[in-house]
């Protein structure tokens, strides 16, 4: 399928620091030389939890949503391992980028849109959702129907690795790199 062959090429892009990447059940070595956030791992795909999906169904009209104006048009992302990436948040973030709120509130939702390069059409999401107080992690496909993996630990829920490695530096901004919310 087009997603499927999208996807094998994102994977293929996310490691290409290192690793190899598992798609359709093989392993590929990648070029390069053991980078640092692939970790080594395999990549691919599994199907999403029943609380990515309703995490997914909040967001899926992201495009709708206010960009974040430090992120408003496609840049490369160290974070995102060179991925172009825009940024989305609902009216809940929109509210606390207003009164300078920080921890964000239970309901704010930020999506990453993730590409190959500025002009081409988006590979994956990065979702974050805020609820009970901590950040739900969501990597997945553009229309939800499945969730990158890492080392066969697909990336979801509230301690995705590939994720929370990298946010835990921006733990004084309520784990965002995109937008300070300080007063």
């Amino acid at each position: 399928m087009h997603h499927t062959f999208k996807i094998s090429m994102l994977l293929s892009t996310l490691v290409a620091c290192g690793g190899s990447a598992k798609t359709d059940n093989t392993t590929k070595p990648m070029a390069g030389g053991g980078g640092d956030m692939a970790m080594n791992m395999k990549m691919g795909m599994a199907m999403p939890t029943a609380d990515s999906q309703a995490v997914f169904a909040k967001a899926k009209d992201y495009a709708n949503w206010p960009k974040f104006a430090e992120n408003a048009e496609p840049k490369a992302s160290k974070g995102h391992m060179g991925m172009f990436v825009v940024t989305y948040h609902n009216d809940v973030v929109t509210a606390a980028i207003g009164a300078h709120t920080l921890p964000l509130p239970d309901g704010a939702i930020i999506v990453k849109e993730n590409k190959m390069k500025a002009d081409e059409p988006v590979h994956a999401l990065t979702i974050m959702s805020k609820q009970g107080g901590k950040w739900y992690w969501l990597e997945t496909s553009p229309d939800g129907s499945q969730v990158i993996t890492m080392g066969d630990m697909p990336q979801e829920g509230y301690n995705a690795q590939m994720c929370t490695k990298c946010h835990d530096d921006a733990s004084n901004n309520d784990y965002l790199f995109t937008h300070s919310f300080a007063k």
